[in-house]
């Protein structure tokens, strides 16, 4: 390297010389200094080459006032400038679930979470601005999680912006989209135990040849139970108590499982239609109907057909469980008779006896003991739903730019996701 390059004499004096931005415009050497006992060295021929000599775009910092900058630094320079601006006042979710939402607003195409400043502003889920050592070199007022961003692209590429989603939406106003999280454990199907010694901590998977297995044993259940109760009593409306209230309910269900033939797939649009199709090809099994009766009265609650869209698996080697974030649609069946539907010989029949706490009228955790058959062994599973109106309102609003809540969304459900796993987490010892 020619070091006389880059020095410069005025008056004998060294002075620093900036470098020009076209990394391949090295002028000529500089005298040097009397004091300086650096020799320079001789300059090696160079062959001549035919190519023109390739130039290096200026960076932003190098225009003058007034000076007409390039298409991608205007972008640049936009983008810092939005980011500048302080953020909208705090957005509260909704308090009751949105049974319809319009077609503009399930499905926008900006598949993207949204600025910092527009996470910033949500204070019901506990965010707050960085500050002091927190803050940093950048002085950015939000650092977004790796984790949940990763959460927040694959639901918009995912479920927003499907297209068979969409259509399937668009043409079956009834059908409703479905986020939900499982607490359970990432099984290697080679070793048939929980994967692990890939992680030390908590991250987003590739997909490999595991499964997931939502299940917890019945002192987990009990302690989960009791915990969950705990919260319902602490957050009673009373005097100095601010937080959100969290509301129980307790339900008892029969689920009834049809053959979804010919004649039934007929009665549906053609997209959903399409969607089942495709489904069914990915996952190699036929979808089921599923009738779902209070146990007590025998009503019937609901007809539906549930799709399995996509799953996202993170691993949590630190807790008990791993989660798994489930995208489907439960498409409505129409109609009310069941008499001419012909009963799933592989799937019959499963009670579910269900706990659920709700919140911030977007989020349900439920508590389930479920039975498969009358005489069948149960099953103790936990899982977080987002409300559907309320992550589709959210993503329009980022669409729109207008201040949304749809990553602090998505960080709050990987909050409860870590909390309920904490609690059920045995403590580690402390070292002597």
């Amino acid at each position: 390297m020619d070091l006389s390059a880059i020095v410069n004499q005025d008056e004998g004096l060294v002075l620093p010389r900036r470098s020009s931005s076209n990394a391949h415009a090295i002028p000529q050497p500089s005298p040097v200094s009397a004091s300086s006992k650096m020799p320079t060295p001789t300059p090696t021929p160079r062959a001549k080459q035919a190519k023109s000599k390739r130039h290096e775009p200026k960076p932003i910092w190098a225009y003058r006032e007034g000076e007409e900058l390039p298409e991608e630094l205007q972008r640049l320079q936009e983008q810092q400038r939005q980011q500048a601006r302080p953020p909208p006042p705090p957005l509260q979710p909704p308090a009751q679930h949105q049974a319809g939402v319009p077609a503009a607003q399930r499905m926008p195409p900006r598949p993207a979470p949204g600025p910092p400043a527009a996470a910033a502003a949500a204070a019901p889920n506990g965010i707050h601005e960085l500050a002091g050592y927190e803050r940093p070199v950048s002085d950015d007022a939000v650092v977004y999680d790796g984790v949940s961003r990763e959460v927040c692209q694959f639901i918009f590429s995912q479920a927003i912006m499907n297209p068979s989603v969409r259509a399937a939406l668009d043409a079956s106003p009834q059908t409703q989209l479905e986020v939900e999280a499982r607490w359970g454990q990432i099984i290697d199907s080679h070793t048939g135990k929980r994967l692990n010694g890939y992680n030390v901590t908590e991250c987003v998977i590739r997909p490999r040849d595991v499964k997931f297995e939502s299940t917890m044993t019945m002192e987990q259940h009990k302690k989960m139970n009791m915990y969950l109760n705990s919260q319902v009593q602490a957050s009673m409306p009373g005097a100095g108590n601010r937080r959100p209230q969290v509301k129980y309910q307790h339900t008892r269900e029969v689920d009834q499982f049809y053959e979804l033939g010919q004649e039934e797939r007929a009665k549906l649009p053609q997209e959903v239609q399409a969607l089942i199709t495709e489904s069914e090809q990915r996952s190699g099994r036929r979808e089921k109907l599923r009738v779902s009766r209070d146990e007590k009265t025998g009503e019937v609650l609901r007809r539906l057909i549930k799709v399995r869209i996509a799953n996202l698996e993170i691993s949590s080697p630190q807790t008990e469980w791993d989660y798994r974030i489930g995208i489907n649609l439960e498409i409505n069946f129409p109609g009310d008779g069941t008499e001419n539907l012909e009963p799933s010989k592989d799937s019959g029949q499963r009670r579910k006896d269900r706990m659920s706490y709700s919140w911030l009228g977007a989020y349900q955790v439920d508590l389930t003991q479920v039975q498969q058959g009358p005489n069948g062994p149960k099953n103790h599973e936990l899982e977080l739903e987002l409300d559907s109106g309320v992550l589709l309102g959210e993503a329009e609003k980022n669409r729109r730019n207008v201040g949304d809540c749809f990553e602090p969304l998505i960080n709050g459900m990987l909050n409860n996701l870590r909390v309920l796993s904490r609690e059920i987490t045995p403590a580690v010892p402390e070292r002597g």
